[in-house]
C-alpha cells in the first residue's frame, strides 16, 4: 500500500557554507540531519537539505536554477561567518544573488542565515554590503550551539527553534506564492512587474552602477597618488625614516581604501540585482514582447555589458597596485590594516565583473 504522505515531495533547502568552517567545527552533517528530523516530527514537513553545489543541479547556468528554486520556496540557508565572506567567492555570489531575486519578487523570508561565527561584525551598517544584507534579515545566531556540539542539549534545542523559523519561512512563501499565481499574468505593456516596472528600474541601476564607478576611478586616482608620494626617494634612507614614512601613509590611505571598500560592495550587490532584473526582462521580453519590443531591450541588454571593458580597466588597476604594493604590506602592519579594506572592495570588484561576463553570454 502506497504511503501517502510519506511520498510527498520534500521542499528543498540548500545550505551555502565554507569547508573551511566545516573543518574545524564539523557542524554540517549534524545540522542537515537535525533539521530534517525535526521538521519532519515537530512540524510534520519534509524537507531536504543541499549540502554540494553539484548534487542540487547548480551546474553553470545556477543564478537561473536561483529563480526555479524559489519558485518551488526554496530556502537558502547560509552559514555565516568572517570566511564566508572573505575566503569564498561562491559563497558571496549565491548570498547576492539569491538576495537579489528574492527581495525583487517580495520573498526574502526564503533566506534563513545561521550565525556559526563572527556575530558581533554582523550589522546592518557595515562596509560589506554581504554583511549588511544578512544584518537586515532575521538571522538566527546558533554559535553556542556550534561550539557546545552536536548531541549537546544546547544543540538540540537550538535546532528546534531553527526548524520552527525554517517552517514559517516556508509556509510564508507558500501563500504568497500560492497569491501570486491566483492573479492574471501582467503583459509587456500593462502596469505593475512587466515592461514599465522592468525599463524603470534598469534606468535607475544604470544611474546607480555609473556613479559607483565613478567613485572607484577617483578613489584608485587618490589611491595610487599618495602611494607615489609616500614611496618617492625611500630608496637608501634609514629603517626607521622608511617606518616612520609609511605609517603617515596609512593613516592619510586608509579612508580612500574603506571608500573603495564600500563603493566595491555596493557595486557587487548593485550587480547582482541587475542580473536578476535583467534576465526577468528578457524572459518577458522573449515571451510577450513584439520583435521590435525584443530588438529594443536587446539593446538596452547591451548598453549594461558594454561597461564590461571599463570595469575590466580598474580591476587591471587595482591587481597592479596591489601587486606592487605587496612587499610593503608584508613588513608594515598599519600599512597592512590600511590597506585590507581595499583587498575586501578588490574582490567585489572581481565577483561582480564575474558576473557582467556571463550576462555577456546570456
Amino acid at each position: 500500500m502506497t504511503d501517502f504522505m510519506s511520498d510527498q515531495p520534500a521542499v528543498r533547502c540548500f545550505l551555502s557554507f565554507t569547508h573551511e568552517d566545516d573543518s574545524f567545527l564539523n557542524f554540517v552533517t549534524p545540522l542537515k540531519s537535525s533539521l530534517e528530523q525535526f521538521c519532519a516530527s515537530a512540524h510534520g514537513r519534509k524537507i531536504e537539505i543541499f549540502v554540494d553545489r553539484e548534487t542540487i543541479g547548480w551546474g553553470e547556468d545556477w543564478r537561473t536554477r536561483i529563480q526555479d528554486g524559489i519558485d518551488a520556496s526554496m530556502v537558502f540557508i547560509p552559514a555565516i561567518s568572517m570566511n564566508y565572506f572573505y575566503e569564498s567567492s561562491a559563497c558571496r555570489e549565491e548570498l547576492t544573488a539569491f538576495y537579489a531575486k528574492a527581495n525583487e519578487l517580495g520573498l526574502t523570508q526564503l533566506i534563513l542565515p545561521l550565525i556559526i561565527l563572527g556575530r558581533d561584525l554582523i550589522t546592518d551598517d557595515s562596509d560589506d554590503a554581504n554583511i549588511r544584507i544578512i544584518g537586515q534579515l532575521q538571522y538566527l545566531d546558533i554559535e553556542e550551539a556550534v561550539l557546545a556540539g552536536a548531541g549537546t542539549a544546547e544543540w538540540r534545542r537550538t535546532m528546534a527553534v531553527v526548524a520552527g523559523k525554517l517552517i514559517k519561512a516556508i509556509q510564508s512563501a507558500e501563500r504568497k506564492l500560492a497569491a501570486a499565481a491566483a492573479e492574471p499574468m501582467p503583459g509587456p505593456d500593462e502596469d505593475g512587474p512587466g515592461l514599465r516596472d522592468h525599463v524603470e528600474r534598469l534606468a535607475e541601476i544604470g544611474t546607480l552602477l555609473e556613479r559607483q564607478i565613478g567613485v572607484l576611478t577617483v578613489s584608485l586616482d587618490d589611491l595610487a597618488g599618495e602611494m607615489v608620494k609616500a614611496t618617492a626617494d625611500l630608496e637608501g634612507r634609514p629603517k626607521e625614516v622608511v617606518k616612520e614614512r609609511i605609517a603617515r601613509t596609512a593613516d592619510t590611505i586608509r579612508p580612500l581604501s574603506v571608500s573603495i571598500q564600500q563603493a566595491g560592495t555596493d557595486f557587487e550587490a548593485t550587480i547582482a540585482e541587475t542580473d536578476s532584473v535583467l534576465r526577468s526582462y528578457l524572459a518577458l521580453m522573449t515571451s510577450q514582447g513584439s520583435p521590435d519590443m525584443i530588438a529594443q531591450a536587446r539593446k538596452e541588454y547591451q548598453d549594461f555589458v558594454e561597461m564590461l571593458g571599463e570595469l575590466e580597466s580598474v580591476e587591471t588597476t587595482i591587481t597592479e597596485f596591489l601587486g606592487q604594493i605587496r612587499p610593503l604590506e608584508a613588513i608594515n602592519a598599519p600599512l597592512r590594516a590600511a590597506i585590507r579594506p581595499l583587498r575586501v572592495g578588490a574582490q567585489s570588484i572581481q565577483l561582480g565583473i564575474r558576473t557582467l561576463r556571463e550576462l555577456r553570454d546570456l
